[in-house]
C-alpha cells in the first residue's frame, strides 16, 4: 500500500468528507494547511509519514513563525497536523504521532472588530434599492446583521429556508448543524421584495433553489459577498478593516450591549462552546460594572447602605 504523504493526505481528506461530514470549506482549509506542511517536509527530504519526527514538526512551526505567520494561524496548522497523524494511527500506518507533545503557541485574544450602530446604518443605506443588484446587496447585508450569519451560511441559504410569516430562517452552520434564527421586520420586507422582484430577474431561465444569485443566475460566492461589503464600507466612509465576520461580530456585540444573555447569543450565533461567545462580554465594561453594582449582594448592600446614610 502506498503510504507517501500525498496519498495519506488524500485518504485523510476523504475521511473528513465521508465519515466526519465536514463542510467543503473546512476540508479545503485542511487541504491547504497540510499541503504547506508537506512542501516543507519534502524540502528536508521527508516523503513518508513514518519518517516525520517531532523535530521536523517543530522546525516547520519555527519556519512559519520566522516568515511572519501569526500565532493563531500556526495553532491552526498544528491542529490540522495533529488530526492528520491521529488518523494515520487509527489506520495503522504509524504507531505514534510526532505532534503529540508539541504545545500550541500562546494566542492573545484581541477584541473582535465590529461596527457601531451608526456605521451599520451607513452601510445599509449605501446599496441603492432602485437597482436589481443594489436591492439584492442591501437584503444580504440586512439579513447578515439581523441574524448574525456567517458569509458561508448566507451563500448556502435556499429559498425554502426563509419562513416569511414566522420571520425566521433555518441556517446550516459548521458541521451542518441546524439552527433557527429570527429576523426583523425590515429584513422581512427586503427579503420579500428581493424574492418577488429581483431573484426572478437574476434566475432568468436557469434552475436553482439557492436564495442569493449573481447576475448570471449562479449562486453568489463567499469572496463575492465579502468584496461587495468591503466596497460599500469604503464608499460609505467606514475606515475599519472590513472582514467577513464583521457584521456577525456587530450582531453579537450589539445584543450583549443591549442586555441579551450569553446563552441566548450563543444559540443565535451557533457557537458550540459558550467560551467562544464570551469574546463579546469585554466590549461593554461599563454595563458589566453597573450590573455587578446592581445585582451582586455585597455591592447592592453597600449601595443601599450609602443611600441610607445620605
Amino acid at each position: 500500500m502506498n503510504t507517501d504523504l500525498e496519498t495519506c493526505t488524500a485518504r485523510f481528506l476523504d475521511h473528513l468528507y465521508l465519515e466526519k461530514n465536514l463542510s467543503q470549506n473546512t476540508r479545503a482549509a485542511y487541504r491547504t494547511d497540510l499541503k504547506l506542511c508537506t512542501a516543507f517536509l519534502h524540502s528536508t527530504r521527508v516523503y513518508e509519514p513514518s519518517q516525520v519526527s517531532s523535530q521536523h514538526i517543530l522546525s516547520y512551526l519555527a519556519f512559519c513563525q520566522r516568515t511572519g505567520v501569526s500565532p493563531r494561524t500556526i495553532s491552526r496548522y498544528l491542529s490540522a497536523i495533529r488530526s492528520f497523524f491521529r488518523f494515520l494511527i487509527d489506520e495503522g500506518i504509524i504507531s505514534t504521532s510526532p505532534a503529540r507533545n508539541i504545545d500550541s503557541p500562546r494566542i492573545v485574544h484581541n477584541p473582535p472588530e465590529y461596527l457601531t450602530v451608526e456605521e451599520v446604518d451607513r452601510l445599509l443605506e449605501f446599496p441603492g434599492e432602485g437597482s436589481v443588484l443594489g436591492l439584492r446587496d442591501r437584503t444580504i447585508i440586512e439579513l447578515m446583521y439581523s441574524c448574525g450569519l456567517r458569509v458561508s451560511e448566507v451563500c448556502a441559504l435556499k429559498t425554502g429556508d426563509i419562513h416569511f410569516h414566522e420571520r425566521w430562517v433555518c441556517v446550516y452552520g459548521k458541521g451542518k448543524k441546524e439552527r433557527i434564527v429570527p429576523f426583523g421586520r425590515r429584513a422581512k420586507e427586503l427579503l420579500e421584495r428581493y424574492s418577488e422582484q429581483v431573484r426572478p430577474q437574476l434566475l432568468k431561465k436557469s434552475r436553482s433553489d439557492t436564495l442569493f444569485l449573481n447576475f448570471r443566475g449562479e449562486p453568489l460566492s463567499r469572496k463575492g459577498i465579502w468584496k461587495k461589503i468591503k466596497d460599500y464600507a469604503r464608499m460609505s466612509g467606514i475606515k475599519k478593516n472590513i472582514k467577513p465576520h464583521i457584521l456577525r461580530h456587530s450582531f453579537g456585540t450589539h445584543l450583549i450591549q443591549n442586555g441579551a444573555d450569553l446563552r441566548s447569543v450563543q444559540e443565535l450565533l451557533g457557537h458550540a462552546d459558550i467560551a467562544t461567545t464570551q469574546i463579546y462580554t469585554h466590549l461593554d465594561k461599563g454595563t458589566l460594572i453597573d450590573m455587578h453594582a446592581q445585582y451582586h449582594p455585597l455591592s447592592a448592600r453597600r449601595h443601599g447602605s450609602a443611600k441610607k446614610k445620605q
